[in-house]
């Protein structure tokens, strides 16, 4: 599995520890560090008899950055300053996702089960016209993601928000006014919203 990285990225990978493995399942699965940037959490699957399959979602770390200034450049002219953040996935991508797929064909791809967040920093008149604008800009894209809009109740609850403790079961005291909850179907078009909280309509 080691060797599988190496070749498919060029750079040396250390184990770290076994992950999600189940009794009686035909696959196994590692946490991989890279040795060269320091990154944790990787993983990668091996499935099958000989030859075996093999998966990884190392090109969610790869590609972090860019996705979400991608998202942002849209995000911001629909909500003003906002904060985005993409949340990696615990889970394995699909074999033909190459070492060097683009951000863009990655957002377009519904294997990348692509999620993320954003925190409006003020109310809107009109939230619910807010995220539909939002959902026509990722379809002219053609990217299909799912995700929350969250709407802070004040100042310092946006404040509080950071990459490091944006994931709603790690930081703690935040409330908001209103969550879009949203993913997207294989064409990019919206399948879920559902709304907790209420905002304001013109």
């Amino acid at each position: 599995m080691l060797a599988y990285m190496e070749q498919k990225y060029g750079e040396a990978f250390a184990s770290a520890e076994a992950w999600g493995g189940q009794f009686g399942k035909d696959y196994t699965m590692l946490r991989v560090r890279s040795c060269s940037s320091g990154r944790e959490g990787i993983l990668v699957r091996a499935s099958g008899k000989e030859p075996r399959v093999y998966q990884d979602n190392y090109l969610a770390y790869l590609l972090k950055e860019e996705i979400q200034q991608k998202l942002k450049a849209l995000a911001v002219p629909v909500f003003g300053s906002c904060k985005v953040f993409y949340r990696i996935p615990e889970l394995v991508f699909p074999q033909e996702f190459s070492a060097d797929m683009e951000a863009d064909a990655f957002l377009r791809h519904p294997g990348s089960m692509v999620k993320i967040y954003i925190y409006v920093r003020k109310l809107p008149k009109d939230g619910q016209r807010q995220v539909e604008d939002f959902f026509a800009l990722l379809q002219e894209q053609g990217y299909v993601i799912g995700g929350v809009v969250s709407y802070p109740a004040d100042e310092n609850m946006y404040g509080m928000i950071t990459e490091e403790n944006f994931r709603g079961d790690i930081y703690q005291g935040y409330q908001s006014i209103a969550e879009a909850v949203f993913s997207m179907d294989e064409k990019g078009k919206p399948i879920y919203l559902e709304w907790k909280g209420a905002l304001p309509h013109e």
